[in-house]
């Protein structure tokens, strides 16, 4: 029966142009749309055998974009220290029940770098989901420092990451206090090196303030509006009347 149902789904997307639909809002994302990193993320994992619904989701991004074409990636401010923002979804992919880490980077006013992806392995708790996030987030970081330092902009002060998991944040700057993760990786330790060499410094975030988190889920209309203006993602009018302020004061 299952089968079945497979050829009737692969006769059903016969001629249908997948690929090329996630292929443009691709496009769009790593350009300046951030806000349908997740999206994105999600409808890319079924490129080599779409169903008829992995269709229906992909029109629906579609349609989001046609309804928000007034908006645009507002960049600049006075502020340009580098700052970033990491958050993980637990366990989110219910198939392989595999973790999605998603941060973004901040220069000024905008976001500069973003990311959404699931996790490699999986992740037993909430904070090993987020403590991989953070690593992730800082090789990123390291990588934007070098690039700032190449174009006249070098980054002298310590680079902040802001998380909302205090269990990650401690494990980062204490491994020794927490024997339960030693079965973590080592490849996600990078982060307790460049903690320790004051390159990289993690913050506390409340949830409600975490701009990544619309990098890691869907979300209720409300939130995720507020959190692509927090991106600097804003229509044309409110990016002209100066309304947009500097993103995580």
């Amino acid at each position: 029966l299952k089968e079945d149902e497979d050829d009737q789904h692969l006769h059903e997307m016969h001629g249908v142009p997948y690929k090329e639909a996630v292929g443009s809002l691709m496009y769009a994302m790593v350009a300046t749309r951030a806000d349908l990193a997740f999206a994105v993320s999600m409808v890319s994992q079924f490129m080599s055998r779409p169903g008829p619904l992995h269709w229906v989701a992909v029109k629906r991004v579609m349609r989001y974009l046609k309804g928000t074409l007034d908006l645009k990636l507002c960049l600049g401010g006075k502020d340009i220290s580098l700052k970033g923002y990491c958050d993980a979804d637990w366990g989110g992919d219910l198939d392989t029940r595999r973790s999605t880490t998603g941060y973004v980077f901040f220069f000024g006013v905008g976001a500069i770098s973003w990311n959404s992806k699931r996790q490699p392995t999986v992740a037993l708790s909430t904070t090993e989901a987020e403590y991989m996030a953070t690593t992730q987030a800082a090789k990123e970081a390291i990588w934007l420092r070098q690039l700032l330092a190449d174009i006249g902009c070098m980054q002298e002060k310590t680079t902040t990451i802001m998380s909302d998991n205090q269990g990650s944040i401690a494990l980062a700057k204490n491994p020794k206090h927490h024997s339960r993760t030693k079965h973590i990786d080592v490849q996600h330790h990078f982060i307790r090196e460049k903690v320790d060499m004051e390159v990289i410094e993690l913050k506390y975030c409340p949830t409600q303030y975490m701009v990544a988190d619309v990098l890691t889920k869907a979300l209720a209309k409300d939130r995720h509006e507020m959190l692509r203006e927090e991106m600097g993602i804003v229509s044309f009018d409110t990016s002209q009347s100066g309304s947009v302020g500097d993103v995580g004061d």
